[in-house]
C-alpha cells in the first residue's frame, strides 16, 4: 500500500517534552507535520527544538498533566482550536516504574501513577483522538509507545511490564475500526532505549541492564513510529517490536516467539530482582 505522508497533518504527541515522544516530535516536524506536545515540561533540547520550529510546520506546547482528564480533553480541544482536529494522535507519555510509584516501595495511598500514567491515559487518549477524527470526518491514526516489556517480565517492575502488556492487548481490540471508520490504533514496542527514563528519572534501574545489552537510540524508534504512522500496511492492532539497527517483528497474539532476549542480548543483570528478595527476607524477619 501507498505511503500516507504526514507532511500539512497534524499531530498530538504526549510526552514529547523527551525522550522517544520527543525524538518522534523532531522527525513530524522535519517532515513537514505540525505537533503539539502535551507534557508537564519542555527539557532543554525539547525547548530548542519548540524555539526553532519552522514557520511552514508548527511545533506547539501545551502543559498538560496526563493523569487528569480534563487536562487531556483540553488538549486536543487546545489543538483543535489552534492547528484543527489531529490526525495523528501518539499517547507517548510513560514512566518506568520509579521509586515513587513501584510495587516493591509501595509508598503511593491512593494508587500507583505507573498505571495512571501507562495505562489510564492512553487508554483515555485513544477515547479522544477517536472522538476528534470522527467530529472532523476524516481517518487517523493513533501510535502508541509499548515496550518488550509487554511481552517478558521482570519480579523489579511488575506494574510496567503490566501495564505494556495491556496495551498491546487494548491495541488488538481497536482492529476493528481500521476497516469500519479508517482508524488506525498501532502500537510500537521497543527494546532497551537510551533515555531520560534511564539516566535522569530512573538511574537505580540500571542495576538491572547489563553489559551487553543493546542500547537503541531514541532516534531509531522514532523512525518505526513514522513507519507505523505513514503505511497502512501496518493495519489496526497491529503490535511491532523494535529492537534497534532496523530490526523489527510483528508481535503476535498468539504462539509469540517473543522478543530475543531482556534488552534484546545475551543476558540481564538480575541486581535488581536481588534487591527485591532481600527486601522480602526483611519483611519475613520483621513478622518474626
Amino acid at each position: 500500500m501507498a505511503s500516507n505522508s504526514v507532511q500539512g497533518k497534524i499531530a498530538i504527541v504526549t510526552g514529547g517534552g523527551s525522550g522517544i515522544s520527543l525524538a518522534f516530535v523532531d522527525l513530524l516536524h522535519s517532515n513537514g507535520c505540525n505537533v503539539v506536545i502535551g507534557d508537564l515540561q519542555l527539557r532543554p533540547e525539547a525547548e530548542e527544538l519548540v524555539s526553532k520550529a519552522s514557520k511552514d510546520a508548527k511545533i506547539l506546547f501545551k502543559k498538560t498533566d496526563v493523569t487528569k482528564w480534563d487536562e487531556l480533553a483540553a488538549l486536543f480541544e487546545f489543538t483543535e482550536k489552534e492547528l484543527g482536529a489531529p490526525d495523528i494522535v501518539c499517547p507517548g507519555a510513560g514512566i518506568f516504574e520509579p521509586s515513587w510509584s513501584n510495587f516493591w516501595d509501595d509508598t503511593e495511598t491512593n494508587g500507583y501513577k505507573t498505571v495512571d500514567i501507562n495505562v489510564n491515559h492512553p487508554v483515555k487518549a485513544t477515547r479522544l483522538a477517536i472522538r476528534s477524527f470522527l467530529k472532523a470526518n476524516k481517518p487517523g491514526v493513533v501510535v502508541h509507545i509499548s515496550s518488550i516489556g509487554g511481552q517478558t517480565t521482570r519480579l523489579s517492575v511488575p506494574i510496567y511490564c503490566a501495564t505494556k502488556a495491556f496495551i498491546n492487548h487494548f491495541v488488538r481490540g481497536m482492529a476493528e475500526l481500521d476497516e469500519r471508520e479508517g482508524i488506525r490504533v498501532v502500537a510500537v514496542a521497543p527494546g532497551l532505549v537510551r533515555s531520560p527514563l534511564w539516566f535522569k528519572e530512573n538511574p537505580e534501574k540500571l542495576k538491572s541492564v547489563g553489559e551487553n545489552d543493546l542500547w537503541i537510540e531514541p532516534s531509531e524508534i522514532a523512525e518505526v513510529l513514522l513507519a507505523v504512522t505513514q503505511d497502512p500496511a501496518y493495519k489496526g492492532g497491529t503490535v511491532i517490536e523494535a529492537s534497534g539497527q532496523g530490526r523489527t517483528r510483528r508481535v503476535e497474539v498468539f504462539n509469540d516467539a517473543g522478543p530475543p532476549g531482556i534488552g534484546h542480548a545475551a543476558g540481564a543483570n538480575m541486581s535488581l530482582e536481588e534487591d527485591v528478595h532481600a527486601m522480602l527476607a526483611k519483611e519475613r524477619r520483621a513478622k518474626l
